[in-house]
Order: structure tokens, then sequence, then C-alpha cells
């Protein structure tokens, strides 16, 4: 071979080698993204639904608001407390009156409620296109802060509901959307349970009242959407 061509030849490879390729170059998109924060504090509103009972004296639920902060303890696994209030109604209900609705007028109800949950985040320490979908349970105390109404008087002593305070527990799950690496939105639905005692008045087999239990558990539906700061 000519040396000339020789030489043509390794000019030419080592041109093609000093040109970057364009094709390796290329990087496709990940739609997934690594959250370096582990804390995060936000405030929430919204509303609750809940099953008043048997008899229909419990609370019945309303507008909630209230505050949360959580951290990421390892990989998918977080820990968060929730504070929150509750404020509604709740129909009083008169078992003396045998014959036609029992229920006289309503009440304040304002329920306070404090838990502690654990977090199962569906895409660990990453989101997807900025959604961090999750996982939560936990439990804690509900307590009535709104006391007796005035038509509470009307009804004998056995006969008056009392909320008191009552395990709280708590299941549900909800989607973090980041807007930015440290804040975001976050909607959560949660299904809740609490115990409310029945007054001795609705127990009376005199009354005609049979197989009453002492207490019941009711159930809750609640739907919030929060803004988090994540730091």
């Amino acid at each position: 071979m000519p040396v000339r061509t020789i030489v043509r030849v390794l000019a030419a490879a080592a041109f093609l080698t000093a040109v970057p390729c364009r094709s390796a170059a290329q990087t496709i998109p990940s739609a997934y993204r690594f959250v370096d924060t582990r804390q995060e504090a936000g405030v929430f509103a919204g509303s609750s639904a809940a099953a008043k009972g048997r008899f229909g004296f419990g609370p019945a639920g309303g507008p909630v608001f209230g505050a949360r902060w959580g951290i990421d303890l390892s990989g998918p696994l977080g820990f968060e407390t929730v504070a929150s209030v509750i404020s509604g109604t709740r129909d009083i209900v008169n078992p003396a009156i045998v014959v036609g609705d029992r229920k006289i007028g309503e009440g304040d109800a304002t329920i306070a409620t404090l838990d502690a949950r654990l977090r199962l985040t569906l895409t660990g320490d990453r989101t997807w296109h900025g959604l961090s979908p999750f996982f939560v349970a936990g439990g804690g105390l509900a307590m009535d802060f709104s006391g007796s109404a005035a038509l509470d008087e009307e009804l004998e002593s056995d006969d008056r509901f009392e909320f008191g305070r009552s395990f709280f527990g708590t299941t549900g799950g909800g989607v973090r959307y980041f807007l930015t690496e440290r804040f975001a939105i976050r909607g959560d639905a949660i299904f809740s349970l609490w115990k409310i005692d029945t007054p001795p008045g609705f127990t009376d087999p005199e009354r005609g009242f049979t197989s009453v239990e002492e207490s019941e558990w009711t159930s809750a539906f609640h739907l919030t959407l929060a803004a988090v700061i994540r730091f």
C-alpha cells in the first residue's frame, strides 16, 4: 500500500476518533428524581363525614383542618404526626320519646385528634414525574372540646350523650406532587375509627330498647389537601 494512502487512512481514523459520537452522547431523561430532603411539614384543610351510630347521636363530621410533620426513616418507610380539628355538629336525641323522631335538635361537635402514623411511599426516596404516592396507618386520640349544648339540659342526665375521649385509628393513602425540590402539594384520603359510648337511657328495656351495646365503633372518611415544605 502506498505511503500516501496509509497516511490518509490514519488521518481519517484520527479525525473520527476526535469527533464525539452524537448517538453515544445522547441520554434518555428519567421519569424518576431523587428526593434529597428527609423531613416535611405542612398545613391542610378538607372535609370529614362520619357515621353517627345506631341511634344517630354521634358526631357527623364537617370541615377539618390541621398540621402535619413527617420524616423519612429508611427507603420507602416514614413516620409522621398529625393534629387536626373537625368542626361539625351532632344530633341531640331524646330516648324518652317512644313514637316518632327522637331528634330534638343539633349541637356543636368539635373533635380534636392527635395521632402518629407510619408512611409507606411506593416510589421510595424518589418521585415519578413529580408524583410520590403513599399509604399510611396509625393511631392516636380523639377528644371533644365542644362541651354540652343548651338542648342537652332538656334531657335526663342518663340520656345525654358525651363523646369524651376515644382511641382514634387511621388508615388510607394519598399522593404528593412536588412543584419544586422543597415545595409540594399533598392529597390524603383517610378512613378512621373511634368509639362512642351509649348513654344509659338508650339501654332501658322499659323504653323498648333491647340488645343495645354499651359502646360502638363508628367510621369516618376524611379528604384533605395540604401545602408541604420539605427540609
